[in-house]
């Protein structure tokens, strides 16, 4: 089973070593590229450092944004599963052996994802965030997400999907939701399978992110409700997400790869 892995990179070169080596570290092997959109921090000296056949790396002079360098990278994949990988996040050890050997397993599920850790923007553990089961209600109310350094998608559901290059907040989340409103069959694990990094500088971790997903929310939410949520619905959703995070919290439900 091949797995196409596709990883951006702009200005994160103090954290790419780090991204890449955690997948050429797998034990299964991988068709790996690495896709600059204009670098200036040294990131493309950088990866011509590495030897050739190692991963692939595109250098572009500039694109319309993440969703859009994503495009491209489902433009390219070929295999059977597709996995990317943000510059400054990482995949945990063990993970594409475990991946494949579920899919192989279980040959209805469309989309896998797990749990991940948190970590700061000196790789150091902060916090690790159970997996949820989704569903499009739940995304809708906002009590069910999905972690996209923990996201596995097999290739055959991808075929008329894009990531929305209008979408510069939560491009993942709305792909999501747009390959469950086709019908892809979306399992959840409990295993940790990735590592989400949170600092001052990236897009998560700036002072008016949560404001922008607050807003891109309500229209993803539109989408998959066709209209605005209610009031009731509103409260719901907030009574039901703070169950959810005490649960979480009082039993995590995790497992880690041996």
């Amino acid at each position: 089973m091949q797995i196409d892995c596709f990883t951006l990179s702009m200005n994160q070169g103090e954290f790419l070593s780090e991204a890449i080596d955690s997948i050429l570290n797998q034990a299964v092997g991988v068709n790996y590229l690495v896709y600059d959109a204009g670098s200036s921090d040294g990131t493309i000296e950088f990866l011509e450092k590495y030897r050739p056949g190692e991963f692939s790396k595109i250098f572009v002079n500039g694109d319309l944004g993440p969703s859009d360098g994503l495009n491209f990278g489902l433009q390219n994949a070929t295999g059977d599963l597709f996995y990317y990988l943000n510059a400054d996040d990482r995949l945990l050890p063990g993970v594409f052996s475990y991946v494949t050997q579920y899919f192989l397993d279980n040959p209805e599920c469309d989309v896998l994802h797990g749990s991940i850790n948190i970590i700061d923007s000196s790789g150091a553990f902060v916090k690790v965030l159970p997996s949820m089961e989704f569903s499009l209600k739940g995304y809708a109310l906002g009590y069910a997400v999905v972690y996209q350094q923990a996201t596995f998608i097999r290739n055959r559901v991808l075929k008329d999907v894009r990531f929305n290059i209008e979408n510069r907040i939560s491009w993942d989340g709305e792909f999501i939701v747009d390959l469950a409103i086709k019908g892809a069959r979306i399992h959840r694990t409990r295993k940790v399978l990735g590592e989400f990094r949170i600092y001052s500088e990236s897009i998560s971790g700036s002072t008016n992110y949560k404001s922008l997903a607050k807003q891109q929310h309500k229209i993803i939410s539109a989408k998959i409700l066709g209209r605005n949520r209610t009031p009731l619905e509103f409260f719901f959703a907030i009574f039901f997400r703070t169950i959810r995070a005490l649960s979480r919290r009082i039993s995590p439900q995790i497992e880690y790869i041996n």
